[in-house]
Formats: C-alpha cells, sequence, structure tokens
C-alpha cells in the first residue's frame, strides 16, 4: 500500500481509500481531518484517478487553506486550488465579469460602516456606533440567507433592532445603503458570493465552463457553510457527485452567520449512496481534557477517544471579582514562565472581547508579554514599518544578506535591545520584530534580504503569521482551529457563557458548542475560572450550568480573594 496511506489510522485510511463518490466525514476536534483529506487528495493523484488542476479544496479562512496547500505541497502535490469560498467566488467573478457584465471590475468594500453612515445622514436617521453595527449585520443576514427584499421585510418583524430604529427605518437604511452602493458601483464582502451565484444559475455558458475547471470537491468545515455557500457549491458541482465534506457538528458555532450544521447532518439525504466515516481518536488533548470535553455534549454524535498519556487533571476556580480573576489568572501564567513553558504554548480564552481589558491590564502588571489574536499581526505598525523599509534596501543593495538587512533595520528605525523591555507597549512591539527576527534566522545564510522580504509577503497573503513569543489572547470563536499547551478559560459563568441574551434552546445550544470549543483547543493544561461580581460590583453571578458535574465539584476559590460573603 501507499506510503500516504500507510501512515493514516485505520478511519482516516477510510477517507483516503475511497475517492470516488459522495463522503461524508464526521471528525472531532484534534483527529487529524486535515491530514486525512490531504492524504485523501494526494493519493488521488498519485494513483490517477484525480487530476490535481480539477481538484477544488474549500475552507473557511485563508490560513486554513493555507495550511491544506503547505500540506499537499509536502506531500508533492502543488496544482490543486485550495480556496475560501470568497477567493473561489472572486476569481471566477472577475474572469467572468468582463464578457457578462461590461466594464471594469468594481470595488470590493471592506467594510459596510462608511457607505452606512452617509446613507443615515441623508436619511436623518442616527448613525451611532450600535446602529451602523446591526445594520451591518442585518444586511450580511440577508444576504447569506438568500432571502429576496420582501422575504427579508416580512423576517425584519421579529428581528431585533436599536431602540432607535423602526422596521421601516430599517428597510429604508438598508435600502439606501444598497443604492448607494450601485451608484458607486461597488461589492459588498457577501455580495461576491451572491452575484457569482447569480452568473452560474443564469448563465449556461458560465456553469459549462466552470464544470469543466473543477471535477472533484472537498470541503472543510461543512457545519459552517451558510446557505449561498450551499448553493454556489451546488452550483460548482452540478449534477456530480464526487464530494467530500468534513466537519463536527459540536462545533457549530456561527449561526448568526448563516451557519447550519443540518448541511452535514442531513447529507446523506441528498447523497443516499454516501459513505460515513467518523474519525473520533484525539491526537490533541489528555484524557483529562477529552473526558471534560465529551461530558459538555452528553447527547453528541461524535465522542472524542483520547490517543494522548493522562496529564494534569483540569481545575476550576472561582473569585469574588473579575479584576481577582485577572490577577490569579496572570499570577498563575507568570509561574509557569518562570518554570519553562514557553508563552507562546499558553493561551487565555473568553467569550466576549470586553474580558480582554482586565486581562491586558493584570498581565502587564505581572509583567507577562501577551498578544491579542484578532490583531493581525502583519498589519502591525512594526511589521509594516519593516517590510516597507526591507523593500527599499532589497531594491538599492540586492546582494544584502537578509540577516544584515534586518539587522541594520532595527538597531537604525527601531533602537533595536537585545532584551525586552519592561514597559508592555513596548515590550509587544519588541515581541513582534523579534518574531520576524526569528522568521530571518531560519532562512539560508546565504538568504538575500529580498527573500526574506519574498517569504514574509508570501505569509501576509497566506494570513500565515510567525510564532510570537507572547501568551495570546482570544474570543473562542478566533481561538478556532488552533491548540495550545495550557489553555485558562475566563468568565465561565451565567451571563458570559451563556451569554445573558442567549434565551432560547437554540442559542443555549450553542453557547454550550462554544465552551466545546474552547475545552478542545487545550492539549495538556486546562484551567476554567469564573467570578462572582463583575467590574462595577453589581449583582452577583453564579458558575455556568454547563460546567459537567464533576468538575463542577473541584470549584477551587483563590487562596488570596475571601469569598463576598465575608
Amino acid at each position: 500500500m501507499s506510503a500516504l496511506i500507510d501512515a493514516l489510522d485505520e478511519n482516516q485510511q477510510r477517507v483516503a481509500l475511497s475517492l470516488i463518490g459522495p463522503m461524508r466525514v464526521l471528525a472531532g476536534a484534534g483527529s487529524g481531518k486535515t491530514r486525512a483529506i490531504t492524504h485523501r487528495i494526494a493519493f488521488g493523484v498519485e494513483t490517477g484517478v484525480y487530476a490535481p488542476e480539477k481538484v477544488l479544496a474549500l475552507s473557511f479562512t485563508t490560513k486554513a487553506a493555507g495550511e491544506m496547500r503547505s500540506r499537499l505541497a509536502a506531500l508533492g502535490v502543488n496544482a490543486v486550488a485550495c480556496r475560501t469560498f470568497h477567493s473561489a467566488a472572486m476569481r471566477q467573478l472577475m474572469y467572468f465579469w468582463p464578457d457578462v457584465i461590461g466594464g471594469d471590475f468594481p470595488k470590493v468594500r471592506s467594510g459596510k460602516a462608511a457607505l452606512l453612515t452617509q446613507a443615515a445622514e441623508q436619511l436623518k436617521i442616527s448613525s451611532a456606533t450600535d446602529v451602523l453595527r446591526a445594520m451591518a449585520a442585518e444586511i450580511e443576514w440577508r444576504k447569506v440567507r438568500l432571502l429576496t427584499p420582501e422575504q427579508y421585510a416580512t423576517a425584519l418583524e421579529s428581528r431585533p433592532l436599536p431602540s432607535t430604529l423602526t422596521v421601516d427605518k430599517a428597510m429604508a437604511l438598508i435600502e439606501r445603503y444598497e443604492k448607494l452602493k450601485d451608484e458607486r458601483r461597488e461589492l459588498d464582502f457577501e455580495d461576491v458570493l451572491v452575484t457569482t451565484l447569480g452568473l452560474l444559475e443564469s448563465e449556461t455558458w458560465v456553469r459549462e465552463r466552470v464544470h469543466e475547471e473543477f471535477r472533484f470537491f472537498v470541503v472543510d468545515e461543512f457545519q459552517d457553510v451558510s446557505p449561498v455557500q450551499r448553493a454556489l457549491l451546488d452550483a460548482w458541482r452540478g449534477n456530480r457527485s464526487d464530494i467530500c465534506v468534513v466537519g463536527d457538528p459540536n462545533q457549530t458555532i456561527y449561526s448568526f452567520a448563516g451557519a447550519t450544521s443540518e448541511h452535514l447532518l442531513r447529507f446523506g439525504e441528498q447523497f443516499p449512496n454516501a459513505i460515513t466515516v467518523t474519525l473520533d481518536r484525539n491526537y490533541r488533548s489528555t484524557p483529562e481534557i477529552v473526558h471534560v470535553a465529551n461530558a459538555l455534549i452528553p447527547d453528541s454524535p461524535l465522542e472524542l477517544v483520547s490517543t494522548t498519556e493522562s496529564g494534569p487533571v483540569p481545575q476550576l476556580r472561582s473569585t469574588a471579582s473579575d479584576a481577582e480573576e485577572a490577577r490569579a489568572i496572570a499570577a498563575n501564567i507568570k509561574a509557569k514562565i518562570e518554570s519553562g513553558i514557553r508563552p507562546e504554548n499558553i493561551a487565555i480564552l473568553y467569550r466576549i472581547n470586553s474580558q480582554s481589558i482586565g486581562l491586558e491590564t493584570a498581565l502587564g502588571s505581572a509583567g507577562v508579554p501577551f498578544r491579542v489574536r484578532g490583531s493581525r499581526f502583519f498589519e502591525e505598525q512594526a511589521v509594516r514599518e519593516t517590510m516597507l523599509i526591507l523593500r527599499g534596501t532589497a531594491a538599492t543593495n540586492p546582494s544584502m544578506s537578509a540577516r544584515d538587512a534586518l539587522s541594520m533595520i532595527l538597531r537604525e528605525h527601531f533602537n533595536w535591545m537585545s532584551k525586552p523591555p519592561t514597559n508592555p507597549i513596548e515590550r509587544h512591539s519588541w515581541n513582534v520584530l523579534a518574531a520576524v527576527q526569528s522568521l530571518a534566522e531560519s532562512l539560508p545564510d546565504t538568504a538575500t534580504a529580498a527573500e526574506l522580504l519574498a517569504d514574509l509577503t508570501h505569509r501576509a497573503e497566506a494570513d500565515v503569521e510567525p510564532t510570537v513569543n507572547a501568551v495570546t489572547l482570544s474570543t473562542i470563536h478566533a481561538a478556532k482551529g488552533l491548540e495550545w499547551d495550557c489553555v485558562y478559560i475566563a468568565g465561565v459563568s451565567e451571563g458570559l457563557l451563556p451569554l445573558s441574551f442567549a434565551t432560547d434552546d437554540a442559542a443555549i445550544a450553542e453557547e454550550r458548542r462554544l465552551l466545546y470549543v474552547a475545552v478542545t483547543r487545550a492539549r495538556h493544561e486546562l484551567t476554567l475560572s469564573w467570578a462572582e461580581r463583575g467590574a462595577n460590583q453589581s449583582g452577583t453571578r453564579t458558575r455556568s450550568r454547563f460546567i459537567p458535574a464533576a468538575l463542577a465539584a473541584t470549584d477551587t476559590r483563590t487562596a488570596d480573594a475571601p469569598r463576598a460573603d465575608g
């Protein structure tokens, strides 16, 4: 048997060996799904079943698509199209636009706030931040669900809106936004998907051309597919059934963006002859962590089995206030770093962005380096300046070595010191530049400044960030797909996880899955914590209903935090 197959476990082999026809892979957290599907594609190419240029592998983030592309390249396969739904649609739209629509391709807006502000001002409607944010979300909500304006007007009657907006005002604001966008010959992010779908459905020759281009389909994170993405996939696929979908219903956490696990769970209804393979062997987390994850969703169709050695028992800790919770986490992390654990192997996860403020303060006071996920590495000012200067250096002195060029830039433009500064803000920039320095040092000794710039540019385009020597702070949503040795989950209390806004059964179930995703980010150590009172000291919280009974029984008050009742 091929070495590609020998490298897989029994269930992964079933995935890789079934090359033709519909397949559904129920892949649990840490089960090696990317390994299974990339080996499947590579085996298909090796055996001649797949022409690599006829395969379209879809994922939901640029980072995930880049990871798939890198793994395939390592297996000797380079011609497969690994793309996000959006990038695949954009390529097709740009290609067919001149013949179908005509004229220059429109500008694609990166956001909706500026145009919504203008629309609100023209209508003399409030342009407060909460209004703009809510209406941007409404525009996205309608488009990803492929609702006509009439269908949306009906749905809007039961949609939550800011107090300053009536249904009529909301509809008028959306209509004016669309009119302004059309007048400027622009598209927004969702328009790219909707317009591509429209071309495929209305133009037979466009549809036939796309069907000629792609023959085999692989879709990762299928539980995250929205109605417009599902419709696009069906349009790309046509009447062919050579499609492999991969997903985990326990990690459906984007329903606000139109995602539903129904596409994954009901796949067999569309394809009665589909093969289903379950990947339940977890290669990431200790048995103790997997036990907590399984207990979170007791009725799950997918129960994980850990393959790693035992580790520390997960901890549950409580404090009197959010501030004390943050200080306790910071102190614990500082001790871990002093014991030899590298900061980049540690993460603090939380439900909403506002929770990070107290954690940042506590980490800064403790002298712990940290980085908030969401601030993109290649958009950091220090990185942008470095790349700009590097571009000039490469142009004027092309033979200068990468290490010498970067050393000069760090010394002359950033007053580089060999040791990190104590000031948290300065230390953050130092850590970011140190990551660039590590990249330069990882290149061959003969690498030039131009080659370092090319490497950085490629990473920026593929959203592959280098490792920064800092603790990661992240919302649970932003942490999906990542993993760390030590994970702290803060704010595991009623009102935060689940959020107070989650009131119906579907919303509560999604909040439970969010905690599942957070727990399964941990490889070796897991600590959950909650506080009885928030920043304003008003009201009393209780720990989250989601915490399994066995873990709840271990709830320990931190030693330096006296109970609120004395």
